[in-house]
């Protein structure tokens, strides 16, 4: 059986946001150390019966961008940068669509360090072709 649409996503963002040198972590692990830091999740899926010959899929995906307190300008560039790889998928075999990438910036006190947070949101719409 082939990978999930949704799957795909995932690996996409986690391979490319690794290779602009920053670790990334799903919502069940715990934070790498070092920063900055990445937090890929996928937060609901869902899926239409909008065709009768091929199924779509809706999918709405978090990327939180975790850096130090007196780093900013290095965490809203690497937020920049994830928000363009976000915009460039490309899945063998579905239409890929998406909505434009949304970001929040805030400072997050909730652990024993203040962090820059960059919270990225982005739905993307999935169509699985289907073979004549």
């Amino acid at each position: 059986m082939t990978e999930p649409p949704f799957v795909k996503i995932y690996e996409y963002l986690i391979e490319q946001i690794n290779q602009l040198g920053i670790r990334t972590f799903s919502a069940s692990q715990d934070v790498p150390k070092g920063m900055p830091v990445c937090r890929v999740q996928l937060l609901n899926t869902d899926s239409t019966n909008q065709f009768s010959n091929a199924r779509q899929y809706a999918y709405s995906f978090q990327i939180d961008v975790l850096d130090s307190q007196n780093k900013l300008q290095r965490s809203l560039t690497n937020a920049y940068k994830i928000m363009q790889l976000c915009r460039e998928i490309r899945i063998n075999g579905y239409a890929v669509g998406h909505d434009e990438p949304v970001l929040t910036s805030m400072v997050d006190s909730s652990t024993n360090q203040i962090l820059n947070r960059q919270i990225i949101r982005i739905n993307y719409s999935v169509i699985e072709a289907t073979a004549f």
